[in-house]
């Protein structure tokens, strides 16, 4: 058997080796991930995603509340401090 025979046999006999690992190893990566979508584990940590993600979006709307009431706030005390600064002016 010459060189290049030699070497296209390892060749093609590597190749299947990765190929059958790779067909068993994401079979076996199908088979677990069925499992897991069957349990009840699972749907408890949807059920515990869904939760935190609408304790999220409650507590984003809860700080733009309180940046529109702090917004509010501040042009309230501009405008109370522009009417401070127009009576000082009058008192001069």
């Amino acid at each position: 058997m010459n060189s290049a025979a030699w070497g296209f046999t390892m060749l093609s006999f590597f190749v299947t080796v990765v190929l059958c690992a790779r067909y068993f190893f994401f079979t076996r990566m199908r088979s677990s991930k069925l499992e897991l979508t069957a349990s009840k584990e699972y749907r408890s940590l949807a059920d515990e995603y869904r939760r935190l993600s609408d304790m999220a979006i409650t507590a984003n709307e809860h700080v733009d509340l309180r940046l529109t009431d702090l917004s509010v706030r501040v042009d309230e005390l501009r405008d109370q401090l522009e009417q401070v600064q127009r009576i000082l002016k009058e008192v001069e």
